[in-house]
């Protein structure tokens, strides 16, 4: 079977990406270029949102594909694809404009775990277990380690890199590696909700947001403090802006409270 992907649009200003390479869902180089292809596509027809999960009962990707991998690095074999073409998908993934969710139903190891860990958020259901078994024959990783110790600490880096037994969706739950644990089968429904939600903010706001967390990385706190508040400043000169505050405004003058002043559901 050939890699592929299913696109969808299921709500306004969200895109869906099913990965589809049958048994295992492993996560070839032809797989990434279809992913690559279908998440500039999302960009160009205006996307906000990109729920990516897979169209494999109980995988969401086993882990890298062994032979495209060894092809790649030793440079012998023939390579389903371009291997750079993941390198692309995480970068878009992870600091492109539209924001990622990644729902996993299954097995997340290896390559397909670094690519939940590229999205913005996670969705796990219970029967999801994430790992890098790579590292149980003398292989390091490709990013899990950076990305893991970056987004939840040094102890979660340790627990599944030194340690290397996979976890459980629960105990990833509870290190912050998933954002949202669901029963099985219910991943994918729970992401598509979070993304309605996340797509129904004002055009544009979303996505710088989301700029102006993942461009402060690489400066210093003052950098970063000052830059986030000319960007504050600067958004009074947005007369929707304004319009939209002097509307919470009334609100409170009419007694609302703050979820209610504010739009905001109470959990």
């Amino acid at each position: 079977m050939s890699a592929q992907v299913q696109v969808s649009h299921p709500s306004d200003g969200v895109v869906q990406i099913l990965l589809d390479n049958g048994l295992g869902n492993f996560a070839t180089a032809s797989l990434h270029e279809r992913l690559e292809e279908a998440l500039t596509g999302a960009r160009h027809a205006g996307a906000r949102v990109v729920v990516l999960g897979s169209a494999v009962d109980g995988v969401f990707v086993s882990h890298g594909h062994i032979g495209d991998i060894v092809g790649n690095l030793t440079r012998s074999g023939e390579l389903s694809g371009d291997p750079r073409a993941f390198l692309r998908v995480q970068k878009e993934l992870d600091t492109g404009p539209m924001v990622s969710i990644a729902a996993m139903d299954g097995q997340a190891w290896g390559g397909g775990f670094l690519l939940a860990l590229s999205c913005d958020f996670r969705v796990a259901s219970q029967r999801t277990t994430v790992g890098q078994p790579e590292i149980m024959v003398g292989l390091s990783t490709a990013g899990e380690a950076v990305r893991i110790a970056r987004l939840a600490g040094e102890a979660a880096a340790k627990r599944l890199l030194l340690d290397g037994r996979p976890l459980p969706a629960h105990e990833a739950h509870r290190l912050g590696l998933v954002d949202r644990l669901v029963p099985a089968g219910q991943a994918l429904a729970e992401a598509l909700e979070w993304a309605e939600w996340l797509a129904g903010r004002a055009p544009g706001d979303l996505a710088m947001d989301k700029e102006l967390i993942v461009g402060a990385r690489d400066l210093t706190m003052t950098e970063a403090l000052k830059r986030e508040t000319s960007l504050f400043v600067s958004k009074f000169a947005d007369e929707r802006t304004v319009s939209r505050l002097m509307e919470v405004q009334r609100r409170y003058d009419a007694g609302a409270d703050s979820y209610e002043a504010f739009g905001v559901p109470v959990s």
